[in-house]
C-alpha cells in the first residue's frame, strides 16, 4: 500500500516537472517550434468550365467549390477540391468534382506563387434532357498563380483540364470523349 502511494506521488512529481519544462523550453525560435514551412489553407472558388458534353460543344458550367491546401515546404504539397457546377446549366446538365492531388509552387516568394498541380478523382455528371448521369475517373492537369494579400489570406486564379475515363457511355458517342477544362478564381486563408 505504501509503495503504490509513493509510486503515485513519483509520477504525480515527474508529470508536473514535465510540464514545467516545457514550459520553460518555450523559448525555441518560433519557426523550429512551429516545424518550419508547413501551412494549411482552405478556401472557396467560383468555376466556369467547358461542359465537355456534348463533345467539342461550347456549354459552359459554372458554379462554386471548396478547396483546401496543405504544403510540406515552400514548394511540395498537395490539394483537394470539391467543385459543384450546378449553375448556368444547359437542359439540366449539371456536374460534381471531387479531386485531390499533388500541387508544386515553382517560386517562392512573399507575394506571388505560380504553381501547378495533378489531380485524380470523381466526376459526377448530370446529363442533359434528363438522358442519365454517370460517374467517371477523372485526371486533371491545372496551374494557376496565388497572390498573398498578407500571411493569412490570399487571392488565385487557376485553369483546369480535365480527362474523364470511360465517358459518357453511350452509343456512337467515344470513350475519354468528355474532357471539361476552364477557370478558377477564389479566395483562401491560413489556418496554420
Amino acid at each position: 500500500m505504501f509503495q503504490l502511494k509513493s509510486l503515485g506521488g513519483w509520477l504525480a512529481r515527474l508529470t508536473l516537472a514535465g510540464v514545467f519544462a516545457a514550459a520553460v523550453m518555450h523559448g525555441q525560435s518560433a519557426p523550429s517550434a512551429k516545424g518550419g514551412a508547413q501551412s494549411l489553407w482552405v478556401g472557396a472558388e467560383y468555376a466556369n468550365l467547358q461542359a465537355g458534353f456534348p463533345v467539342d460543344s461550347n456549354v459552359r458550367l459554372s458554379g462554386v467549390g471548396v478547396f483546401g491546401n496543405y504544403n510540406w515546404n515552400h514548394r511540395y504539397g498537395v490539394e483537394a477540391h470539391a467543385r459543384f457546377l450546378n449553375f448556368n446549366s444547359w437542359n439540366g446538365e449539371t456536374e460534381q468534382n471531387y479531386l485531390a492531388g499533388p500541387r508544386y509552387t515553382f517560386l517562392h516568394s512573399n507575394k506571388w506563387r505560380p504553381f501547378a498541380s495533378f489531380q485524380v478523382g470523381m466526376v459526377k455528371i448530370q446529363y442533359p434532357f434528363s438522358m442519365g448521369n454517370g460517374t467517371s475517373f477523372a485526371m486533371a492537369p491545372g496551374g494557376g498563380l496565388e497572390c498573398r494579400w498578407n500571411r493569412k489570406w490570399s487571392i488565385r486564379g487557376a485553369y483546369e483540364y480535365q480527362f474523364l475515363t470511360n465517358s459518357p457511355n453511350f452509343t456512337n458517342e467515344p470513350k475519354f470523349g468528355i474532357k471539361p477544362n476552364g477557370g478558377m478564381l477564389g479566395v483562401s486563408y491560413r489556418l496554420r
